[in-house]
Protein backbone atom coordinates (compact mmCIF):
# COMPACT_ATOMS: atom_id res chain seq x y z
CA UNK A 1 0.00 0.00 0.00
CA UNK A 2 1.13 3.54 -0.73
CA UNK A 3 1.10 6.47 1.67
CA UNK A 4 -1.93 7.89 -0.16
CA UNK A 5 -3.82 4.63 0.30
CA UNK A 6 -3.02 4.62 4.02
CA UNK A 7 -4.14 8.25 4.28
CA UNK A 8 -7.37 7.43 2.43
CA UNK A 9 -8.09 4.44 4.66
CA UNK A 10 -7.46 6.54 7.78
CA UNK A 11 -9.72 9.37 6.62
CA UNK A 12 -12.33 6.89 5.44
CA UNK A 13 -12.37 5.02 8.75
CA UNK A 14 -12.47 8.16 10.90
CA UNK A 15 -15.17 9.97 8.93
CA UNK A 16 -17.34 6.87 8.49
CA UNK A 17 -16.99 6.27 12.23
CA UNK A 18 -17.71 9.90 13.05
CA UNK A 19 -20.88 10.10 10.96
CA UNK A 20 -22.03 6.71 12.29
CA UNK A 21 -21.54 7.85 15.90
CA UNK A 22 -23.27 11.17 15.16
CA UNK A 23 -26.31 9.50 13.61
CA UNK A 24 -26.55 6.78 16.23
CA UNK A 25 -26.28 9.27 19.11
CA UNK A 26 -29.26 11.20 17.74
CA UNK A 27 -31.44 8.19 16.93
CA UNK A 28 -30.68 5.82 19.83
CA UNK A 29 -33.57 6.97 22.00
CA UNK A 30 -36.45 9.35 22.48
CA UNK A 31 -34.51 11.63 24.87
CA UNK A 32 -31.48 11.88 22.58
CA UNK A 33 -33.62 12.65 19.55
CA UNK A 34 -35.65 15.14 21.59
CA UNK A 35 -32.46 16.98 22.55
CA UNK A 36 -31.49 17.23 18.89
CA UNK A 37 -34.96 18.47 17.92
CA UNK A 38 -34.63 21.18 20.59
CA UNK A 39 -31.34 22.25 19.03
CA UNK A 40 -32.92 22.37 15.57
CA UNK A 41 -35.79 24.47 16.97
CA UNK A 42 -33.38 26.97 18.52
CA UNK A 43 -31.25 27.20 15.39
CA UNK A 44 -34.12 27.50 12.92
CA UNK A 45 -36.26 29.61 15.27
CA UNK A 46 -39.27 27.54 14.27
CA UNK A 47 -41.56 25.25 16.17
CA UNK A 48 -43.95 22.50 15.27
CA UNK A 49 -43.55 19.10 13.69
CA UNK A 50 -41.44 20.40 10.81
CA UNK A 51 -38.41 20.74 13.11
CA UNK A 52 -38.69 17.06 14.09
CA UNK A 53 -38.81 16.13 10.41
CA UNK A 54 -35.72 18.25 9.67
CA UNK A 55 -33.89 16.65 12.61
CA UNK A 56 -34.84 13.13 11.50
CA UNK A 57 -33.82 13.75 7.89
CA UNK A 58 -30.48 15.17 9.03
CA UNK A 59 -29.74 12.15 11.25
CA UNK A 60 -30.66 9.74 8.44
CA UNK A 61 -28.46 11.65 5.97
CA UNK A 62 -25.58 11.31 8.46
CA UNK A 63 -26.17 7.54 8.56
CA UNK A 64 -26.25 7.36 4.77
CA UNK A 65 -23.03 9.40 4.64
CA UNK A 66 -21.33 6.93 6.99
CA UNK A 67 -22.37 3.98 4.85
CA UNK A 68 -21.37 5.65 1.58
CA UNK A 69 -17.94 6.53 2.96
CA UNK A 70 -17.44 3.04 4.40
CA UNK A 71 -18.11 1.21 1.11
CA UNK A 72 -15.13 1.61 -1.23
CA UNK A 73 -17.28 1.70 -4.39
CA UNK A 74 -19.31 4.65 -3.04
CA UNK A 75 -16.63 6.36 -0.95
CA UNK A 76 -16.25 9.28 -3.35
CA UNK A 77 -20.01 10.01 -3.17
CA UNK A 78 -19.84 9.69 0.63
CA UNK A 79 -16.97 12.15 0.85
CA UNK A 80 -18.89 14.58 -1.42
CA UNK A 81 -21.96 14.30 0.83
CA UNK A 82 -19.78 14.73 3.94
CA UNK A 83 -18.22 17.84 2.39
CA UNK A 84 -21.66 19.34 1.81
CA UNK A 85 -22.90 18.46 5.30
CA UNK A 86 -19.81 19.87 6.98
CA UNK A 87 -19.99 23.08 4.94
CA UNK A 88 -23.63 23.43 6.02
CA UNK A 89 -22.69 22.78 9.66
CA UNK A 90 -19.91 25.35 9.54
CA UNK A 91 -22.42 27.92 8.28
CA UNK A 92 -24.97 27.01 10.94
CA UNK A 93 -22.43 27.16 13.78
CA UNK A 94 -20.97 30.43 12.51
CA UNK A 95 -24.45 31.99 12.30
CA UNK A 96 -25.32 30.75 15.79
CA UNK A 97 -22.10 32.04 17.33
CA UNK A 98 -22.30 35.42 15.61
CA UNK A 99 -26.00 35.73 16.46
CA UNK A 100 -25.32 34.77 20.09
CA UNK A 101 -27.74 31.86 19.92
CA UNK A 102 -27.22 29.84 23.08
CA UNK A 103 -27.73 26.26 21.96
CA UNK A 104 -26.07 22.90 22.27
CA UNK A 105 -24.62 21.50 19.11
CA UNK A 106 -26.66 18.31 19.33
CA UNK A 107 -24.04 16.64 17.15
CA UNK A 108 -23.29 13.71 19.39
CA UNK A 109 -26.25 13.28 21.73
CA UNK A 110 -25.50 13.67 25.41
CA UNK A 111 -21.90 14.72 24.73
CA UNK A 112 -22.84 17.84 22.81
CA UNK A 113 -20.85 21.00 23.16
CA UNK A 114 -22.19 24.52 22.96
CA UNK A 115 -22.18 26.40 19.68
CA UNK A 116 -18.78 28.04 19.81
CA UNK A 117 -15.66 28.88 17.86
CA UNK A 118 -13.94 25.62 18.91
CA UNK A 119 -16.82 23.79 17.21
CA UNK A 120 -16.06 25.76 14.06
CA UNK A 121 -12.40 24.71 14.26
CA UNK A 122 -13.41 21.05 14.67
CA UNK A 123 -15.77 21.23 11.70
CA UNK A 124 -13.17 22.93 9.49
CA UNK A 125 -10.71 20.14 10.39
CA UNK A 126 -13.33 17.52 9.51
CA UNK A 127 -14.11 19.37 6.25
CA UNK A 128 -10.41 19.23 5.35
CA UNK A 129 -10.47 15.47 6.00
CA UNK A 130 -13.57 15.06 3.80
CA UNK A 131 -11.95 17.05 1.00
CA UNK A 132 -8.79 14.94 1.28
CA UNK A 133 -10.93 11.81 1.05
CA UNK A 134 -12.71 13.20 -1.99
CA UNK A 135 -9.39 13.79 -3.72
CA UNK A 136 -7.82 10.48 -2.67
CA UNK A 137 -10.82 8.17 -3.14
CA UNK A 138 -10.18 5.75 -5.98
CA UNK A 139 -12.66 3.37 -7.48
CA UNK A 140 -11.74 0.12 -5.81
CA UNK A 141 -10.57 -1.33 -2.54
CA UNK A 142 -6.97 -0.34 -1.62
CA UNK A 143 -6.69 -3.22 0.87
CA UNK A 144 -8.40 -6.56 1.32
CA UNK A 145 -11.97 -6.61 2.57
CA UNK A 146 -10.96 -8.03 5.96
CA UNK A 147 -8.48 -5.23 6.67
CA UNK A 148 -10.89 -2.67 5.33
CA UNK A 149 -13.50 -3.89 7.84
CA UNK A 150 -10.96 -3.85 10.66
CA UNK A 151 -10.01 -0.27 9.75
CA UNK A 152 -13.66 0.82 9.72
CA UNK A 153 -14.30 -0.79 13.12
CA UNK A 154 -11.21 0.93 14.48
CA UNK A 155 -12.48 4.18 12.95
CA UNK A 156 -15.69 4.01 14.96
CA UNK A 157 -13.71 3.49 18.17
CA UNK A 158 -11.18 6.21 17.29
CA UNK A 159 -13.92 8.66 16.27
CA UNK A 160 -15.62 8.16 19.62
CA UNK A 161 -12.34 8.64 21.51
CA UNK A 162 -11.41 11.67 19.39
CA UNK A 163 -14.77 13.30 20.08
CA UNK A 164 -14.56 12.61 23.80
CA UNK A 165 -10.99 13.93 23.99
CA UNK A 166 -11.87 17.03 21.99
CA UNK A 167 -14.86 17.79 24.23
CA UNK A 168 -12.72 17.38 27.36
CA UNK A 169 -9.99 19.63 25.94
CA UNK A 170 -12.47 22.37 25.02
CA UNK A 171 -14.11 22.13 28.47
CA UNK A 172 -10.68 22.44 30.13
CA UNK A 173 -9.80 25.51 28.04
CA UNK A 174 -13.14 27.17 28.79
CA UNK A 175 -12.76 26.40 32.49
CA UNK A 176 -9.28 27.91 32.45
CA UNK A 177 -10.50 31.03 30.62
CA UNK A 178 -13.44 31.45 32.99
CA UNK A 179 -12.49 30.05 36.37
CA UNK A 180 -15.32 29.56 38.81
CA UNK A 181 -15.44 32.21 41.56
CA UNK A 182 -14.09 31.15 44.92
CA UNK A 183 -16.74 30.43 47.51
Amino acid sequence: MTVGQYALLTVQALLAGLFAVASFSKLRGRDDFGRFVTTVRKLTMRSGPSTAVVAAVFAVVEAVTAVLIAVPATARAGFALATGLLALLIGVVFRAVRGRVFAECGCFGRRSGLMSYPLLVRNVFLLAMALAGLVLAPSGVPVGHLWHGVALAAGIVLASLLLRGYDLAVAAVFKRLRPEPAA
